[in-house]
Protein backbone atom coordinates (compact mmCIF):
# COMPACT_ATOMS: atom_id res chain seq x y z
CA UNK A 1 0.00 0.00 0.00
CA UNK A 2 1.23 3.51 -1.10
CA UNK A 3 1.74 6.64 1.23
CA UNK A 4 0.40 9.73 -0.13
CA UNK A 5 2.68 12.42 -1.21
CA UNK A 6 3.58 14.39 1.14
CA UNK A 7 2.05 18.28 1.54
CA UNK A 8 4.07 21.41 -0.64
CA UNK A 9 6.33 22.71 2.14
CA UNK A 10 6.87 26.71 2.08
CA UNK A 11 9.61 28.45 3.02
CA UNK A 12 9.93 29.81 6.21
CA UNK A 13 9.09 33.36 5.17
CA UNK A 14 6.51 32.57 2.81
CA UNK A 15 3.41 31.72 5.58
CA UNK A 16 1.09 30.81 2.71
CA UNK A 17 -0.11 27.66 2.17
CA UNK A 18 -1.96 25.35 -0.99
CA UNK A 19 -4.59 24.06 0.64
CA UNK A 20 -6.07 20.45 -0.19
CA UNK A 21 -3.48 20.35 -3.00
CA UNK A 22 -1.07 17.03 -3.19
CA UNK A 23 2.20 17.61 -4.95
CA UNK A 24 5.44 16.18 -5.47
CA UNK A 25 7.60 15.41 -2.67
CA UNK A 26 10.50 17.68 -3.65
CA UNK A 27 10.24 21.35 -1.30
CA UNK A 28 9.57 24.62 -2.79
CA UNK A 29 13.04 26.43 -3.61
CA UNK A 30 13.51 30.21 -4.25
CA UNK A 31 14.48 29.38 -7.81
CA UNK A 32 11.26 28.20 -8.68
CA UNK A 33 8.22 30.45 -8.88
CA UNK A 34 5.02 29.66 -6.58
CA UNK A 35 2.86 29.92 -9.27
CA UNK A 36 4.82 27.21 -11.04
CA UNK A 37 3.95 24.57 -7.70
CA UNK A 38 0.52 25.56 -7.85
CA UNK A 39 0.17 24.48 -11.65
CA UNK A 40 1.74 21.18 -10.91
CA UNK A 41 -0.23 20.55 -7.83
CA UNK A 42 -3.11 20.93 -9.68
CA UNK A 43 -2.15 19.14 -12.61
CA UNK A 44 -1.29 15.85 -10.76
CA UNK A 45 -4.76 16.42 -8.24
CA UNK A 46 -6.93 16.44 -11.63
CA UNK A 47 -4.79 13.21 -13.41
CA UNK A 48 -5.28 11.35 -9.82
CA UNK A 49 -8.82 12.33 -9.32
CA UNK A 50 -10.29 12.87 -12.60
CA UNK A 51 -12.06 9.62 -14.26
CA UNK A 52 -10.93 8.76 -17.41
CA UNK A 53 -14.48 8.25 -18.95
CA UNK A 54 -15.51 11.96 -17.96
CA UNK A 55 -11.69 13.37 -19.33
CA UNK A 56 -12.75 11.00 -22.39
CA UNK A 57 -16.30 12.73 -22.48
CA UNK A 58 -15.17 16.25 -22.72
CA UNK A 59 -12.83 15.58 -25.11
CA UNK A 60 -14.79 13.38 -27.22
CA UNK A 61 -17.74 16.52 -26.99
CA UNK A 62 -15.39 19.08 -28.13
CA UNK A 63 -13.35 17.23 -30.78
CA UNK A 64 -15.95 15.69 -32.55
CA UNK A 65 -19.13 18.51 -32.22
CA UNK A 66 -16.04 21.05 -33.67
CA UNK A 67 -15.17 18.84 -36.27
CA UNK A 68 -19.26 18.11 -37.32
CA UNK A 69 -19.28 21.56 -38.59
CA UNK A 70 -15.19 21.63 -39.79
CA UNK A 71 -15.48 18.90 -42.07
CA UNK A 72 -17.64 20.04 -45.08
CA UNK A 73 -21.09 17.46 -46.07
CA UNK A 74 -20.67 14.11 -47.56
CA UNK A 75 -17.03 14.14 -46.83
CA UNK A 76 -16.41 11.20 -45.12
CA UNK A 77 -16.40 7.89 -47.15
CA UNK A 78 -19.94 7.02 -48.50
CA UNK A 79 -21.13 10.08 -46.18
CA UNK A 80 -24.29 10.12 -49.04
CA UNK A 81 -25.49 7.08 -49.02
CA UNK A 82 -25.77 7.08 -45.41
CA UNK A 83 -27.35 10.31 -45.52
CA UNK A 84 -30.31 9.23 -47.98
CA UNK A 85 -30.83 6.14 -46.30
CA UNK A 86 -31.30 8.35 -42.87
CA UNK A 87 -33.47 10.83 -44.66
CA UNK A 88 -35.36 8.20 -45.97
CA UNK A 89 -35.78 6.20 -42.45
CA UNK A 90 -37.74 9.20 -41.73
CA UNK A 91 -40.03 8.14 -44.11
CA UNK A 92 -41.08 5.30 -43.24
CA UNK A 93 -38.35 2.73 -45.34
CA UNK A 94 -36.47 0.89 -42.95
CA UNK A 95 -34.33 -0.91 -45.56
CA UNK A 96 -34.04 -0.01 -49.68
CA UNK A 97 -36.51 -1.91 -51.94
CA UNK A 98 -35.98 -5.25 -54.01
CA UNK A 99 -34.50 -2.85 -56.66
CA UNK A 100 -31.90 -1.14 -53.97
CA UNK A 101 -33.17 2.22 -54.30
CA UNK A 102 -34.67 4.63 -51.69
CA UNK A 103 -37.48 7.23 -52.36
CA UNK A 104 -36.27 10.72 -51.59
CA UNK A 105 -38.20 14.24 -52.14
CA UNK A 106 -37.70 14.93 -55.99
CA UNK A 107 -35.54 18.16 -54.16
CA UNK A 108 -32.92 15.65 -53.58
CA UNK A 109 -32.07 14.77 -57.23
CA UNK A 110 -29.56 17.58 -57.75
CA UNK A 111 -27.12 16.17 -54.36
CA UNK A 112 -27.89 12.71 -55.40
CA UNK A 113 -26.70 12.90 -59.14
CA UNK A 114 -23.54 15.04 -58.27
CA UNK A 115 -22.89 12.45 -55.56
CA UNK A 116 -23.40 9.52 -57.25
CA UNK A 117 -21.28 10.82 -60.12
CA UNK A 118 -17.92 11.70 -58.04
CA UNK A 119 -17.99 8.38 -56.47
CA UNK A 120 -17.99 6.73 -59.60
CA UNK A 121 -14.62 7.73 -60.35
CA UNK A 122 -13.02 7.35 -57.05
CA UNK A 123 -15.02 9.84 -54.45
CA UNK A 124 -15.48 13.30 -53.26
CA UNK A 125 -12.26 15.34 -53.52
CA UNK A 126 -11.39 17.83 -50.99
CA UNK A 127 -13.15 20.88 -52.59
CA UNK A 128 -16.97 20.85 -54.63
CA UNK A 129 -15.94 24.10 -56.48
CA UNK A 130 -15.68 24.35 -59.91
CA UNK A 131 -17.89 20.45 -60.44
CA UNK A 132 -20.84 20.49 -62.75
CA UNK A 133 -23.87 21.14 -60.54
CA UNK A 134 -22.32 22.70 -57.57
CA UNK A 135 -22.41 26.11 -56.61
CA UNK A 136 -22.42 26.12 -52.85
CA UNK A 137 -23.83 23.60 -50.23
CA UNK A 138 -27.06 25.47 -49.51
CA UNK A 139 -27.70 25.07 -53.13
CA UNK A 140 -27.09 21.79 -53.13
CA UNK A 141 -29.10 20.16 -50.07
CA UNK A 142 -31.76 23.47 -49.48
CA UNK A 143 -33.00 23.55 -53.01
CA UNK A 144 -36.93 23.73 -53.56
CA UNK A 145 -36.51 21.73 -56.76
CA UNK A 146 -39.94 19.93 -58.26
CA UNK A 147 -42.84 18.18 -56.67
CA UNK A 148 -42.80 14.49 -56.29
CA UNK A 149 -40.40 11.78 -55.26
CA UNK A 150 -37.15 9.90 -57.23
CA UNK A 151 -35.80 6.84 -56.08
CA UNK A 152 -31.62 7.08 -55.83
CA UNK A 153 -29.70 3.68 -55.88
CA UNK A 154 -28.36 2.84 -52.74
CA UNK A 155 -24.90 1.51 -52.50
CA UNK A 156 -25.54 0.71 -48.58
CA UNK A 157 -28.70 -0.89 -49.06
CA UNK A 158 -27.51 -4.58 -47.35
CA UNK A 159 -26.99 -2.60 -43.85
CA UNK A 160 -29.74 -2.88 -40.92
CA UNK A 161 -32.04 -0.25 -39.99
CA UNK A 162 -30.17 0.27 -36.58
CA UNK A 163 -26.56 2.58 -37.83
CA UNK A 164 -29.05 4.77 -39.14
CA UNK A 165 -31.76 5.24 -36.29
CA UNK A 166 -29.05 8.19 -34.05
CA UNK A 167 -29.04 10.04 -37.29
CA UNK A 168 -32.89 9.30 -38.35
CA UNK A 169 -33.62 10.68 -34.90
CA UNK A 170 -31.68 14.01 -35.58
CA UNK A 171 -33.17 14.63 -39.33
CA UNK A 172 -36.47 13.80 -37.65
CA UNK A 173 -36.11 16.14 -35.08
CA UNK A 174 -35.20 18.66 -37.92
CA UNK A 175 -37.54 17.99 -39.89
CA UNK A 176 -40.30 18.37 -36.90
CA UNK A 177 -39.87 22.06 -36.75
CA UNK A 178 -39.50 22.62 -40.18
CA UNK A 179 -35.37 22.97 -40.62
CA UNK A 180 -33.92 22.52 -44.27
CA UNK A 181 -32.36 19.90 -45.43
CA UNK A 182 -28.43 20.90 -44.66
CA UNK A 183 -29.28 21.87 -41.10
CA UNK A 184 -30.83 18.48 -40.85
CA UNK A 185 -27.55 16.78 -42.27
CA UNK A 186 -25.84 18.23 -39.30
CA UNK A 187 -28.20 17.39 -37.13
CA UNK A 188 -28.06 14.28 -38.00
CA UNK A 189 -23.97 14.56 -37.33
CA UNK A 190 -24.61 15.87 -34.25
CA UNK A 191 -26.94 12.81 -32.99
CA UNK A 192 -24.97 9.85 -34.24
CA UNK A 193 -22.02 11.64 -32.36
CA UNK A 194 -24.04 11.66 -29.43
CA UNK A 195 -25.55 8.18 -29.51
CA UNK A 196 -21.65 6.62 -30.43
CA UNK A 197 -19.82 9.50 -27.59
CA UNK A 198 -22.54 7.73 -25.14
CA UNK A 199 -21.97 4.06 -25.94
CA UNK A 200 -17.87 4.78 -25.45
CA UNK A 201 -18.43 6.72 -22.54
CA UNK A 202 -20.20 3.66 -20.93
CA UNK A 203 -17.61 1.74 -22.33
CA UNK A 204 -14.68 3.09 -20.32
CA UNK A 205 -16.63 3.34 -17.57
CA UNK A 206 -17.52 -0.30 -17.64
CA UNK A 207 -14.17 -1.70 -18.38
CA UNK A 208 -12.80 -3.51 -15.58
CA UNK A 209 -8.99 -2.96 -16.66
CA UNK A 210 -7.60 -0.83 -19.98
CA UNK A 211 -9.84 2.01 -19.79
CA UNK A 212 -7.33 3.92 -21.25
CA UNK A 213 -7.01 1.28 -24.15
CA UNK A 214 -10.74 2.32 -24.76
CA UNK A 215 -10.01 6.25 -24.38
CA UNK A 216 -7.40 5.99 -26.81
CA UNK A 217 -9.01 3.93 -29.60
CA UNK A 218 -12.02 6.01 -29.56
CA UNK A 219 -9.91 8.97 -29.71
CA UNK A 220 -7.73 8.12 -33.15
CA UNK A 221 -8.47 10.59 -35.40
CA UNK A 222 -10.05 8.40 -37.52
CA UNK A 223 -11.99 6.89 -35.21
CA UNK A 224 -13.42 10.52 -34.42
CA UNK A 225 -14.03 11.46 -38.08
CA UNK A 226 -16.61 8.60 -38.13
CA UNK A 227 -18.25 9.48 -35.19
CA UNK A 228 -18.47 13.30 -36.08
CA UNK A 229 -20.26 11.78 -39.53
CA UNK A 230 -23.78 10.64 -40.70
CA UNK A 231 -22.00 7.20 -40.93
CA UNK A 232 -23.10 4.04 -39.23
CA UNK A 233 -19.32 3.30 -39.22
CA UNK A 234 -19.89 5.22 -35.69
CA UNK A 235 -22.06 2.78 -34.37
CA UNK A 236 -20.25 -0.30 -35.59
CA UNK A 237 -17.07 0.81 -34.16
CA UNK A 238 -18.51 2.41 -31.12
CA UNK A 239 -21.00 -0.30 -30.80
CA UNK A 240 -18.50 -3.30 -30.54
CA UNK A 241 -16.28 -1.40 -28.22
CA UNK A 242 -18.81 -1.25 -25.73
CA UNK A 243 -19.78 -4.98 -26.12
CA UNK A 244 -16.36 -5.56 -25.53
CA UNK A 245 -16.14 -3.79 -22.47
CA UNK A 246 -19.67 -5.02 -21.06
CA UNK A 247 -18.59 -8.52 -21.71
CA UNK A 248 -15.10 -7.64 -19.49
CA UNK A 249 -17.44 -6.09 -16.48
CA UNK A 250 -19.83 -9.66 -16.66
CA UNK A 251 -16.82 -11.30 -16.85
CA UNK A 252 -15.55 -9.84 -13.18
CA UNK A 253 -18.95 -10.59 -11.11
CA UNK A 254 -19.39 -12.81 -8.46
CA UNK A 255 -22.63 -13.93 -10.38
CA UNK A 256 -24.58 -12.52 -13.35
CA UNK A 257 -28.44 -11.48 -12.23
CA UNK A 258 -31.13 -11.94 -14.98
CA UNK A 259 -30.95 -8.39 -15.89
CA UNK A 260 -27.25 -8.70 -16.71
CA UNK A 261 -28.16 -11.99 -18.88
CA UNK A 262 -30.86 -9.97 -20.40
CA UNK A 263 -28.34 -6.83 -21.40
CA UNK A 264 -25.90 -9.05 -22.64
CA UNK A 265 -28.08 -11.19 -24.89
CA UNK A 266 -30.12 -7.71 -26.48
CA UNK A 267 -25.88 -6.02 -26.89
CA UNK A 268 -25.05 -9.24 -28.77
CA UNK A 269 -28.47 -9.09 -30.99
CA UNK A 270 -28.23 -5.33 -31.91
CA UNK A 271 -24.69 -4.30 -31.36
CA UNK A 272 -22.76 -6.91 -33.44
CA UNK A 273 -25.64 -6.37 -36.00
CA UNK A 274 -24.75 -2.95 -36.90
CA UNK A 275 -22.40 -3.99 -39.83
CA UNK A 276 -22.21 -7.09 -40.97
CA UNK A 277 -18.69 -8.94 -40.38
CA UNK A 278 -18.49 -8.19 -36.21
CA UNK A 279 -19.92 -11.24 -35.09
CA UNK A 280 -16.71 -12.97 -34.09
CA UNK A 281 -17.39 -11.14 -30.75
CA UNK A 282 -19.61 -12.63 -29.35
CA UNK A 283 -16.67 -15.24 -28.98
CA UNK A 284 -15.65 -13.13 -26.16
CA UNK A 285 -19.26 -14.35 -24.15
CA UNK A 286 -16.32 -17.66 -22.96
CA UNK A 287 -14.92 -14.93 -20.52
CA UNK A 288 -17.49 -15.66 -18.74
CA UNK A 289 -17.47 -18.79 -16.43
CA UNK A 290 -20.09 -21.58 -15.97
CA UNK A 291 -19.74 -20.59 -11.90
CA UNK A 292 -21.22 -16.70 -12.43
CA UNK A 293 -24.32 -18.46 -14.58
CA UNK A 294 -25.31 -20.86 -11.79
CA UNK A 295 -23.99 -24.35 -13.32
CA UNK A 296 -23.02 -25.47 -17.11
CA UNK A 297 -26.35 -26.21 -18.33
CA UNK A 298 -27.57 -22.78 -17.66
CA UNK A 299 -23.96 -21.52 -19.04
CA UNK A 300 -24.48 -23.55 -22.40
CA UNK A 301 -28.15 -22.02 -22.47
CA UNK A 302 -26.50 -18.98 -22.16
CA UNK A 303 -24.13 -19.15 -25.02
CA UNK A 304 -26.40 -20.66 -26.99
CA UNK A 305 -28.90 -18.12 -26.61
CA UNK A 306 -26.75 -15.05 -27.58
CA UNK A 307 -25.25 -17.37 -30.91
CA UNK A 308 -29.37 -17.67 -31.98
CA UNK A 309 -29.70 -14.46 -31.26
CA UNK A 310 -26.86 -12.82 -33.46
CA UNK A 311 -27.58 -15.12 -36.48
CA UNK A 312 -31.16 -14.92 -36.07
CA UNK A 313 -31.02 -10.98 -36.58
CA UNK A 314 -28.24 -10.96 -38.98
CA UNK A 315 -31.12 -13.64 -40.89
CA UNK A 316 -33.53 -11.18 -40.45
CA UNK A 317 -31.67 -8.18 -42.17
CA UNK A 318 -30.45 -10.04 -44.67
CA UNK A 319 -33.81 -11.45 -45.90
CA UNK A 320 -35.19 -7.81 -45.34
CA UNK A 321 -32.14 -6.30 -47.45
CA UNK A 322 -31.76 -8.34 -50.03
CA UNK A 323 -32.46 -7.23 -53.64
CA UNK A 324 -32.57 -8.21 -57.04
CA UNK A 325 -30.12 -6.13 -58.53
CA UNK A 326 -26.94 -5.65 -57.74
CA UNK A 327 -25.58 -2.19 -57.62
CA UNK A 328 -21.95 -1.37 -58.99
CA UNK A 329 -19.27 -4.12 -58.18
CA UNK A 330 -20.96 -5.39 -55.90
CA UNK A 331 -20.57 -9.18 -55.69
CA UNK A 332 -23.42 -11.48 -55.45
CA UNK A 333 -22.85 -12.56 -51.36
CA UNK A 334 -24.40 -16.43 -52.09
CA UNK A 335 -21.57 -17.30 -54.12
CA UNK A 336 -18.94 -15.08 -52.37
CA UNK A 337 -20.11 -16.87 -49.26
CA UNK A 338 -20.24 -20.37 -51.41
CA UNK A 339 -16.50 -20.00 -52.17
CA UNK A 340 -15.65 -19.54 -48.67
CA UNK A 341 -17.38 -22.36 -46.95
CA UNK A 342 -16.31 -24.89 -49.78
CA UNK A 343 -12.30 -23.38 -50.47
CA UNK A 344 -11.73 -22.02 -46.85
CA UNK A 345 -7.94 -22.28 -47.53
CA UNK A 346 -8.33 -20.73 -50.88
CA UNK A 347 -9.80 -17.66 -48.63
CA UNK A 348 -7.81 -17.44 -46.23
CA UNK A 349 -4.94 -17.56 -48.80
CA UNK A 350 -6.65 -14.14 -50.29
CA UNK A 351 -6.78 -12.51 -46.67
CA UNK A 352 -2.56 -13.12 -46.27
CA UNK A 353 -2.04 -12.41 -49.15
CA UNK A 354 -3.98 -8.99 -48.61
CA UNK A 355 -2.25 -8.46 -44.98
CA UNK A 356 1.20 -9.19 -46.27
CA UNK A 357 0.67 -6.34 -49.15
CA UNK A 358 -1.63 -3.63 -47.04
CA UNK A 359 -0.90 -4.23 -42.92
CA UNK A 360 0.81 -1.05 -43.04
CA UNK A 361 -1.78 1.15 -45.62
CA UNK A 362 -4.58 -0.29 -42.51
CA UNK A 363 -2.57 0.69 -39.78
CA UNK A 364 -2.07 4.61 -40.81
CA UNK A 365 -5.55 4.56 -41.80
CA UNK A 366 -6.52 2.97 -38.25
CA UNK A 367 -5.06 6.23 -36.56
CA UNK A 368 -6.34 8.89 -39.55
CA UNK A 369 -6.30 8.84 -43.32
CA UNK A 370 -9.36 11.17 -43.61
CA UNK A 371 -11.69 12.56 -46.55
CA UNK A 372 -12.53 10.11 -49.02
CA UNK A 373 -8.47 8.48 -47.85
CA UNK A 374 -6.77 11.69 -49.27
CA UNK A 375 -5.97 13.49 -46.33
CA UNK A 376 -3.34 12.42 -44.71
CA UNK A 377 -1.55 13.27 -41.31
CA UNK A 378 2.14 14.67 -40.93
CA UNK A 379 4.13 11.50 -40.94
CA UNK A 380 5.75 12.11 -37.64
CA UNK A 381 2.19 11.93 -36.44
CA UNK A 382 1.87 8.29 -37.56
CA UNK A 383 5.57 7.94 -35.49
CA UNK A 384 4.15 9.98 -32.39
CA UNK A 385 0.87 7.57 -32.32
CA UNK A 386 2.98 4.44 -32.80
CA UNK A 387 5.22 5.14 -30.18
CA UNK A 388 2.90 6.72 -28.11
CA UNK A 389 0.38 3.42 -27.74
CA UNK A 390 2.68 1.23 -25.96
CA UNK A 391 2.04 3.91 -23.01
CA UNK A 392 -1.20 2.92 -23.36
CA UNK A 393 -0.37 -0.89 -22.35
CA UNK A 394 0.93 0.43 -19.40
CA UNK A 395 -1.33 0.51 -16.11
CA UNK A 396 -1.18 3.99 -14.66
CA UNK A 397 -3.58 2.86 -11.32
CA UNK A 398 -4.42 0.70 -8.95
CA UNK A 399 -6.87 -0.81 -10.59
CA UNK A 400 -8.24 -4.46 -8.67
CA UNK A 401 -7.99 -6.40 -12.14
CA UNK A 402 -5.95 -7.46 -15.04
CA UNK A 403 -6.03 -10.30 -17.68
CA UNK A 404 -4.98 -13.55 -16.28
CA UNK A 405 -3.08 -15.64 -19.83
CA UNK A 406 -6.40 -17.53 -20.50
CA UNK A 407 -8.28 -14.38 -20.84
CA UNK A 408 -5.20 -12.81 -22.50
CA UNK A 409 -5.08 -15.65 -25.19
CA UNK A 410 -8.62 -15.59 -25.66
CA UNK A 411 -8.80 -12.03 -26.60
CA UNK A 412 -6.16 -12.02 -28.95
CA UNK A 413 -7.64 -15.23 -30.75
CA UNK A 414 -10.95 -13.21 -30.61
CA UNK A 415 -9.69 -10.46 -32.32
CA UNK A 416 -7.90 -12.37 -35.19
CA UNK A 417 -11.47 -13.78 -35.61
CA UNK A 418 -13.15 -10.87 -36.00
CA UNK A 419 -10.38 -9.16 -38.68
CA UNK A 420 -11.44 -13.03 -40.69
CA UNK A 421 -15.13 -12.67 -40.54
CA UNK A 422 -14.71 -8.53 -41.27
CA UNK A 423 -12.73 -10.38 -44.41
CA UNK A 424 -15.88 -12.86 -45.20
CA UNK A 425 -18.64 -9.55 -45.10
CA UNK A 426 -16.14 -7.77 -46.96
CA UNK A 427 -15.21 -10.33 -49.30
CA UNK A 428 -19.15 -11.34 -49.52
CA UNK A 429 -20.65 -8.29 -50.22
CA UNK A 430 -18.25 -5.70 -52.10
CA UNK A 431 -16.15 -7.35 -55.30
CA UNK A 432 -16.79 -8.41 -57.82
CA UNK A 433 -17.77 -12.44 -57.31
CA UNK A 434 -14.44 -14.67 -57.26
CA UNK A 435 -12.04 -11.46 -57.06
CA UNK A 436 -8.63 -12.01 -55.66
CA UNK A 437 -8.73 -8.97 -53.33
CA UNK A 438 -10.83 -8.14 -50.00
CA UNK A 439 -11.28 -4.29 -50.07
CA UNK A 440 -10.33 -3.57 -46.41
CA UNK A 441 -10.47 -0.09 -44.97
CA UNK A 442 -8.67 1.16 -41.59
CA UNK A 443 -11.51 2.32 -40.49
CA UNK A 444 -13.35 -0.83 -40.04
CA UNK A 445 -10.43 -2.57 -37.38
CA UNK A 446 -10.75 -0.22 -34.67
CA UNK A 447 -12.30 -2.95 -32.26
CA UNK A 448 -9.68 -5.24 -33.28
CA UNK A 449 -6.71 -3.38 -32.43
CA UNK A 450 -8.58 -3.25 -29.18
CA UNK A 451 -8.84 -6.91 -28.34
CA UNK A 452 -4.49 -6.97 -29.24
CA UNK A 453 -3.89 -4.30 -27.10
CA UNK A 454 -6.01 -5.32 -24.49
CA UNK A 455 -4.56 -8.86 -24.68
CA UNK A 456 -1.10 -7.25 -24.32
CA UNK A 457 -2.21 -4.63 -21.57
CA UNK A 458 -0.55 -4.55 -17.93
CA UNK A 459 2.67 -3.48 -17.28
CA UNK A 460 2.87 -0.99 -14.24
CA UNK A 461 4.51 2.58 -14.67
CA UNK A 462 6.67 2.99 -11.36
CA UNK A 463 5.34 6.61 -11.02
CA UNK A 464 1.27 5.67 -11.35
CA UNK A 465 0.76 9.84 -10.90
CA UNK A 466 2.83 10.35 -14.32
CA UNK A 467 0.64 7.95 -16.35
CA UNK A 468 -3.06 10.01 -16.18
CA UNK A 469 -1.34 13.15 -17.44
CA UNK A 470 0.66 10.92 -20.31
CA UNK A 471 -2.73 9.52 -21.09
CA UNK A 472 -4.33 13.09 -21.62
CA UNK A 473 -0.98 14.78 -23.15
CA UNK A 474 -1.56 12.19 -26.38
CA UNK A 475 -5.05 12.47 -26.26
CA UNK A 476 -4.63 16.00 -26.74
CA UNK A 477 -2.03 15.86 -29.08
CA UNK A 478 -4.38 13.71 -31.21
CA UNK A 479 -7.08 16.77 -31.40
CA UNK A 480 -4.92 19.44 -32.08
CA UNK A 481 -3.14 17.29 -34.86
CA UNK A 482 -6.27 16.50 -36.04
CA UNK A 483 -7.90 19.89 -36.18
CA UNK A 484 -4.51 21.19 -38.07
CA UNK A 485 -5.28 19.05 -41.04
CA UNK A 486 -8.80 19.00 -41.37
CA UNK A 487 -8.56 22.83 -41.10
CA UNK A 488 -5.61 22.80 -43.56
CA UNK A 489 -7.12 20.76 -46.31
CA UNK A 490 -11.11 22.23 -45.67
CA UNK A 491 -10.38 26.04 -45.04
CA UNK A 492 -7.02 26.98 -46.12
Amino acid sequence: MTSSPPQITMPSHDKSEVVGLEAHSEPYTADQPQAFWRVRSLVQLIASRTHLEFAFLVIALAWGVAQVFLVPPLQVPDEGDHWLRAWAMTDGQLTADRQGMVTLPASFAPAADLYMRLIAVYGLPLSLEGQAGFSGYEDLFNSPGPAGTIKVVSRVANYGPLGYVPQAVGVGLGRLVGAAPLTCFYLARLANLLAAVALLFFAIRLAPFGKQLFAFVALLPMTMFELASVSCDALTISGAMFFTALVLWASRRATLRRVDVALLLVASALLLNVKPGYWALILLLLLIRPAQMGGRIRYVAFLAANVLAVAGVFLVVLQLTSTDAQVGAVGVPPAQLSFVLHQPLGFLGILWSNVQADLLKWTLESIGVMGWLRIGLPPAFYLFVLAAGPVFLIRTSEEEVSPKLRSRALLAAVGVAEFVTIGVALYAFLPLTGAGAIFFQGRYLAPVWLLLMLAAYGIRFKRRHLGGVVVVGVLLVMMAQNFGTLISAYHA
